[in-house]
């Protein structure tokens, strides 16, 4: 099995010599590949000193290290979702950024399961140690360690020690002369939960997709008894008990408009095969989430038309086409689909739209959402909505 050193770093590429030293005088696993998660700014150091300078080759040589892969390209910077660098990561903003990145870095070096990583939260700063051991916690498997480096405290914050020699080998720290050969270095491993042997697999792909906060989240929300779904129609967007789940507006207003049928069912006979009152009540509601002419189009309607009447209005416009069966049932799939994309499977089950065959010999079906589910939509204060989604409108059309 490959062994892989996974280190943060931040101005002081020190400790990824003290690192690689501890592990060796500890006889612990030796690395066979070494990766630095770092900022721009930082691997300037990193390039001049570790490599430019040698100290890794100084090292190797000193202590007689086994050979190990490290080269620039096993520099990773953190970045900003628009791929930007991360520069030194002083500034607020930065933060949801390195969360981001030490989160998915260590995601994909997890998924391969020929490899053990060895992950160290000796450089950096403070929140970058939080979300590498946040990310190990998440992702890491049986095989896999956490850990920190102490050096001796005469050693600590010296831009000039690498690791302890063999022999004297004199430095300044400041004004006071400091001899290699008495330091000591110390590899302390840290215990840590491995979540990912508590949940189903495939929740944890989900997580995997995901950034920091949205981890967080899905996280938060396992096992939650409670199941809050709130449609988000500015957002485009299904939040279910904080889990955001993008849907296309046409599938989103149908969330919403089957939420709000008396029963939150829907019954697919003959009668709604012919009875416009039905996407009648649906465009109305779309409307007011978006404007896609195509959607209009496939009632033989358009969008003037669909805001400038009643509902009652317009389900008695000649032209107005009804609901075909194709129509839900695509809408069902795609709806259904991202919340099994994005959702574990007793979330996903909970908030589906459901089917159902009441009547065999007639092929009957039977639409439905959960009445135990808590259905909230972020229209309820524009009264224009209310006035579209009211109950007694759709009195007669579950009957």
């Amino acid at each position: 099995m490959k062994n892989i050193l996974l280190a943060i770093m931040g101005t002081s590429p020190q400790v990824l010599t003290e690192t690689l030293y501890a592990i060796h005088m500890q006889g612990r696993p030796f690395p066979d590949e070494v990766y630095l998660i770092t900022s721009a700014n930082a691997k300037a150091k990193a390039v001049e000193w570790l490599l430019e300078k040698g100290k890794i080759e100084q090292l190797k040589a000193h202590h007689g290290l086994p050979d190990f892969k490290f080269c620039l390209s096993h520099i990773l910077l953190m970045e900003h979702d628009d791929g930007e660098a991360v520069f030194d990561g002083r500034e607020e903003g930065d933060q949801q950024s390195i969360a981001d990145s030490i989160t998915r870095i260590v995601a994909k070096f997890t998924a391969d399961e020929s490899c053990r990583i060895h992950a160290s939260i000796a450089g950096g700063r403070k929140t970058m140690a939080f979300y590498m051991g946040y990310a190990m916690s998440m992702f890491g498997r049986e095989q896999d360690v956490l850990s920190h480096v102490f050096v001796s405290k005469d050693f600590e914050f010296s831009d000039q020690f690498f690791f302890p020699t063999l022999n004297d080998n004199y430095i300044a720290k400041g004004d006071i002369p400091l001899n290699t050969k008495d330091a000591k270095v110390t590899l302390a491993e840290i215990p840590f939960v491995r979540m990912r042997n508590m949940v189903d697999q495939g929740f944890m792909n989900q997580v995997k997709c995901n950034s920091f906060s949205k981890s967080i989240k899905l996280l938060n929300s396992y096992k939650k008894k409670k199941i809050i779904v709130e449609v988000l129609t500015h957002k485009k967007c299904l939040l279910v008990n904080g889990i955001e789940i993008k849907l296309p507006p046409k599938e989103l207003a149908f969330y919403l408009w089957l939420s709000k049928l008396p029963e939150r069912k829907l019954n697919v006979d003959r009668k709604f095969c012919v009875d416009s009152t039905y996407s009648a009540s649906y465009l109305k509601i779309y409307s007011i989430i978006a404007g896609d002419s195509r959607v209009f189009a496939s009632f033989n309607v358009d969008r003037e038309i669909v805001e400038g009447s009643s509902e009652e209005a317009l389900s008695k416009l000649p032209a107005l086409k009804p609901f075909e069966k194709d129509w839900l049932q695509q809408a069902r799939s795609k709806i259904n689909g991202q919340l099994k994309k994005w959702l574990d499977e007793r979330l996903a089950t909970a908030v589906e739209i459901k089917s159902q065959e009441y009547d065999t010999q007639l092929h009957k079906v039977r639409y439905f959402i959960s009445e135990s589910l808590a259905v909230e939509h972020d229209l309820n204060k524009d009264k224009s909505v209310d006035q579209v989604i009211r109950t007694n409108t759709f009195g007669h059309l579950a009957k």
